[in-house]
């Protein structure tokens, strides 16, 4: 059966065809964990999960590596344990930010069906050269320093974007336009505004490590650089995110991984998610919308939740509505119970393959359950009025089945 995937660079979706037929590389961008994962963040977990057992059905499983990191080195994570553990030494405090917020987001992705990925490195195991080898952030930036593609300035260490011909490509913004703006900090010591920090300073009472350019901590993007380096290759098959990544977080390290290791292409693949709002609105904890995974949880039953989310293609934007949940719920209710009351008369050999085949037309998601659509028609319809009224008779009885026992033919592959 033939995939078709939409890369971003190349703007096309094209056939997949896999460095290694037997070791496909998916990397993909996990959560920075100083909050609870919101509801939009498990949108990229559930579409590339179900990406994961489509690879694993078409390629086999032992085939197939899904690595999907975890940031615990940045900013936001410091300000939430100073804040959280007021009088703490900081590193004790931030062990107990992430550790918490870490466990949690296992917790809930588990919740909504999705596998666990192959590999899952933290960033603060890849700052330093490692004894095992593998890639680690400080070595990547001084290959990128020997190869003329950053530099030391301001107590910070910078890739200079302009030594890279085509730098923004993959989101289509030109070097020369790149002016100051919400995502691009620009500083006196900067060569060009878009260029950015692989390395900074860190104060005392901030987390470091010691490297050539003294006590600091890494950039953002270099981490993920070095641990899809480290558990797939200087080059692999697919990288996968939410839009909002594209820029400059995707953009960045398609560029460092790139110089650092004079390949042509970080991922043959780009893949992105649709944003996501709520109710018709972007979400906001000023708006009162904010909902995190663990919020929906309490509510609804993680198969609803990961089933509304797959009815709108991941290209597309998805608006998250109570009356959308409903629909799904109900539509999952009756799917049960037709399994239960044993309906369904198309065999196993011919049913799947339609639902197969619109996923692996780009992760056609909504057409594949238009395809199960078909298939409860075609089993209600076929055991006439008695088969009816028995779905409709045990729907509520199945209405919380917990998605480890359920028929979850999207989750199948």
């Amino acid at each position: 059966m033939e995939l078709k995937l939409y890369d971003t660079l190349t703007k096309e979706k094209r056939v997949f065809a896999p460095l290694e037929k037997n070791n496909v590389r998916m990397y993909v961008c996990g959560p920075t964990v100083y909050d609870f994962a919101h509801i939009g963040n498990a949108r990229p977990v559930i579409v590339f999960d179900v990406l994961f057992r489509l690879l694993r059905h078409l390629y086999g499983e032992s085939h197939v590596t899904y690595v999907r990191n975890i940031t615990d080195v940045d900013d936001k994570i410091n300000d939430r344990a100073a804040r959280d553990f007021p009088g703490m030494a900081l590193n004790d405090a931030i062990r107990k930010v992430t550790e918490k917020t870490a466990n949690q987001f296992h917790a809930d992705v588990a919740a909504l069906g999705c596998l666990a990925p192959t590999h899952e490195p933290r960033a603060t195991d890849f700052v330093l050269p490692r004894a095992d080898g593998k890639a680690d952030m400080t070595t990547l930036i001084k290959q990128l320093i020997a190869r003329g593609h950053a530099y030391e300035a301001g107590g910070e260490v910078l890739f200079d974007t302009s030594s890279m011909k085509d730098y923004g490509a993959l989101s289509g913004r030109k070097l020369e336009d790149q002016r100051a703006g919400a995502r691009v900090a620009v500083d006196a010591h900067k060569k060009n505004p878009a260029d950015f920090v692989l390395w900074k300073q860190s104060s005392p009472d901030e987390p470091g490590w010691e490297s050539p350019w003294g006590r600091g901590r890494p950039g953002w993007h270099i981490e993920c650089s070095a641990m899809s380096a480290a558990y797939l290759g200087d080059v692999f098959d697919i990288h996968g995110g939410g839009l909002d990544l594209v820029f400059p977080h995707h953009e960045n390290e398609l560029a460092q991984s790139r110089c650092a290791h004079g390949t042509p292409t970080m991922a043959n693949y780009w893949m992105h998610n649709g944003f996501l709002q709520v109710e018709g609105e972007k979400m906001s904890k000023s708006l009162g919308n904010f909902v995190t995974i663990n919020e929906a949880l309490k509510d609804w039953p993680g198969e609803v939740l990961r089933f509304n989310m797959l009815k709108t293609h991941y290209r597309q934007p998805i608006d998250w509505t109570l009356k959308s949940l409903e629909e799904s719920e109900r539509t999952l209710d009756e799917w049960y119970a037709l399994s239960e009351v044993g309906s369904a008369r198309t065999s196993e050999a011919t049913w799947p393959r339609a639902v197969l085949e619109a996923l692996s037309d780009d992760l056609n998601t909504p057409k594949a359950i238009a395809e199960l659509h078909q298939l409860r028609n075609r089993a209600v319809h076929g055991d006439g009025f008695e088969a009816r009224r028995m779905a409709k008779s045990k729907a509520r009885k199945f209405r919380r089945r917990s998605i480890r026992s359920g028929c979850s033919a999207w989750t199948a592959p």
